[in-house]
């Protein structure tokens, strides 16, 4: 499944006196398996181009397409749309509704209109897939249960409608330490076993750590696009943007004004621990 974003502008509340051109001209492709970041500073568009993706908002102008097919075309069907396309907004939690964990999963699927054992089945394995035990969790409130694991239930809520692709805003925000590494391995764990996503994330060391691929938002445009290597050999512009680049870049520009050779284009930390080692071995300089 590939979604296709043709010169899309969304301007929101136009012809009034605030009236606001949110994204403007964006071309851009989510490809099928992929884990596509979506970078920039607060209030550069990220979070309106993601609610494109699957038709929540209609562009002012351009075109969003599904496998080639305008998703607001008439004849389309929005709803298949949006169970291919699941979207976690930021701080999902807040949009937990129902009296136990089970029935909160079981919405989506409801609508659907799928039969009570289906409902149950998906239920059972969007679950398991956030890594929440039904026995356990199926008739607890949602409202009990701590802040991670009400995250977990609302992504697991998405899960339940089987989408191809994930579409995550900031799905780590606000969370302690802990909970924010075990949310980031839950989702390169279902981008490993097959899901496409694209995820909204201020930080670029986590952009470094999981993305395929990165699309940089400046002022409601694309500015930007390509591999985190790629992205992130754009350090000053980033910078000049208001974006950070991952620590492990900013060991290397250390490093290098120091007068080290450390090779450019590293950004994860794997890669720099082997760089510096491969140094230490050929004794250029102290590491």
């Amino acid at each position: 499944m590939q979604i296709t974003l043709e010169n899309v502008t969304h301007t929101y509340q136009p012809g009034s006196p605030f009236q606001a051109t949110a994204i403007r001209n964006v071309n851009m492709t989510v490809n099928p398996g992929e884990f596509l970041a979506l970078i920039g500073h607060t209030g550069s568009g990220k979070s309106t181009l993601a609610q494109h993706l699957n038709g929540l908002l209609k562009p002012t102008e351009g075109r969003v397409l599904l496998d080639g097919q305008d998703i607001h075309e008439k004849g389309c069907d929005k709803k298949e749309v949006r169970r291919k396309v699941g979207l976690v907004f930021q701080y999902p939690e807040h949009q937990l509704f129902e009296e136990t964990v089970a029935k909160d999963v079981a919405f989506g699927p409801k609508n659907l209109g799928l039969s009570a054992g289906e409902t149950d089945a998906r239920v059972r394995e969007a679950l398991e897939k956030v890594g929440l035990n039904y026995d356990d969790m199926a008739e607890r409130s949602p409202f009990e249960l701590s802040g991670g694991q009400m995250r977990r239930v609302a992504i697991a809520g998405v899960l339940a409608m089987r989408p191809e692709c994930l579409v995550l805003d900031e799905p780590a925000a606000g969370l302690d330490p802990q909970s924010r590494e075990e949310m980031l391995q839950l989702i390169s764990g279902l981008h490993e076993a097959g899901s496409t996503v694209v995820m909204i994330s201020h930080s670029m060391d986590d952009v470094a750590r999981f993305a395929t691929r990165a699309v940089v938002m400046e002022k409601g445009e694309a500015v930007m696009a390509g591999a985190p290597e790629e992205i992130f050999r754009h350090a000053d512009r980033l910078v000049a943007m208001g974006l950070d680049v991952p620590k492990v870049c900013q060991l290397g520009l250390r490093l290098r004004e120091e007068g080290l050779p450390f090779p450019e284009g590293v950004f994860r930390e794997e890669d720099a621990a082997a760089a510096l080692l491969s140094l230490w071995k050929e004794g250029k300089g102290h590491v």
